[in-house]
């Protein structure tokens, strides 16, 4: 495995090698800078998705204060999305259980503040 794929679930990692092939989710890879690709398995279904900018975080943030997290989050499905099973983002099932991983692709890195 390379480092794009090192620490994203085994199942995601095989369901999207198998769909799109190796050379093509590396290409993909490539394109945001060593900045990893996500990938939401659900059940045999994924989405690939593209790393998390600073404006898509801020409309992901002002559209759920506004029109709720599942506006929000299908907002930031569609934002990302590099393609995959459309299921996941017209079935309400799969967009539900995709939806809760879409956490993982927000958190960032860890960060503190303090005052001297």
């Amino acid at each position: 495995m390379n480092q794009t794929t090192q620490q994203l679930a085994p199942d995601a990692v095989q369901l999207a090698e198998q769909r799109f092939g190796k050379d093509k989710l590396d290409l993909l890879a490539k394109e945001f800078n060593g900045r990893k690709l996500c990938i939401i398995a659900v059940e045999d279904k994924i989405a690939v998705l593209k790393p998390l900018n600073a404006k898509e975080l801020s409309d992901y943030t002002r559209t759920m204060m506004s029109a709720g997290l599942d506006v929000a989050a299908r907002q930031l499905l569609d934002a990302l999305w590099l393609g995959g099973d459309e299921c996941i983002r017209e079935d309400e099932d799969y967009f539900m259980s995709a939806m809760v991983e879409l956490q993982n692709v927000i958190e960032l890195k860890k960060s503190t503040f303090g005052r001297y």
